[in-house]
């Protein structure tokens, strides 16, 4: 039996670990090339563990690039293995693969199928899992092969999610190895009456208002914090990223939302619609930012954001 990889982010690596420690190492592995490194959040190079094994592999710009469709078809395997990549496959290419080709998405399916999963679920405070599933023309849609759930923690940030559930995902592919060796897998519907949808996030979605709640701002700060592009707000009309923060209840030094109200241990405490966040790692784009002054007010600026996007696997 033989299987292609085709991916682009941590969760890719994670499955070529599982394809590898499971006795079935692809055939080729085809990855997105890495003069996208600034532009994909959690991008990740496939070729230098592909090579490293020995394994044949093509990078590209455009899954549909004719270079990749001649290495599937070359190889003629038996599964497609389309892990963490936000480009579509067309129905052409998947049938390429004679048994199927298998996808994965981080959330309880059929349940926040779409884009950007790992900060939805941050935000909206909803259980992680990961799964393998057959890929059909409709996205995150096909009968699971394997699901099994992962623990989202209170104070969990993205980068500390993504590695969770690619600990997940590794270990499934590996179990699923010798399945995918007798060419025979599990496979369960959907129950597509049960499916909800997260919609696509952009960086300027990562606009602070500090007039909303703690925790919805400290929400905010995690899910997209690193790899993703960063909440941000505007001090002296200057975009400033705020990568992680601390909810802190405050009495009578409340203050207009956006506030900093003061400093411990060079640390600013910025007031919010009913509390405080402490600022524990913000920065200028371009780099370290400038102490924050008591009193300083922060706030929308002119909002709008560049660089890479919340990836959607």
């Amino acid at each position: 039996m033989k299987a292609v990889l085709i991916g682009s982010v941590s969760s890719s690596a994670a499955a070529l670990r599982g394809l590898l420690r499971g006795g079935l190492p692809p055939a080729a592995v085809c990855g997105l090339h890495r003069r996208h490194a600034e532009t994909v959040s959690d991008y990740h190079d496939l070729g230098p563990p592909a090579r490293a094994a020995g394994i044949p592999y093509v990078a590209f710009d455009r899954v549909t690039e004719p270079s990749v469709r001649a290495m599937i078809e070359r190889t003629a395997p038996d599964w497609l293995l389309v892990i963490g990549l936000s480009q579509l496959v067309p129905a052409d290419m998947r049938a390429l693969a004679r048994l199927g080709s298998i996808g994965f998405h981080p959330t309880m399916l059929p349940e926040g199928r779409g884009r950007a999963p790992v900060a939805w679920t941050i935000l909206l405070d909803r259980p992680a899992a990961a799964n393998l599933f057959f890929l059909t023309d409709e996205a995150d849609a096909g009968d699971i092969i394997a699901q099994r759930p992962v623990e989202v923690r209170p104070d969990d940030y993205a980068a500390d999610l993504i590695a969770r559930t690619n600990v997940v995902l590794e270990d499934m592919v590996a179990e699923l190895c010798p399945a995918l060796a007798s060419g025979r897998v599990p496979r369960r519907p959907q129950d597509h009456s049960r499916a909800t949808y997260y919609p696509r996030r952009r960086p300027e979605d990562g606009l602070i208002d500090w007039t909303r709640p703690t925790d919805e701002v400290y929400r905010l700060v995690r899910a997209v914090s690193r790899p993703y592009p960063g909440a941000f707000t505007f001090a002296g009309g200057r975009k400033l990223i705020i990568w992680r923060a601390s909810p802190q209840a405050v009495g009578a030094e409340r203050s207009v939302p956006g506030t900093v109200i003061g400093t411990s241990e060079g640390r600013p405490l910025v007031c919010t619609g009913n509390g405080a966040l402490r600022l524990i790692d913000w920065q200028w784009p371009e780099g370290p930012a400038d102490e924050l002054a008591p009193g300083m007010v922060l706030g929308a600026g002119e909002a709008g954001g560049s660089g890479a996007g919340v990836p959607d696997r």
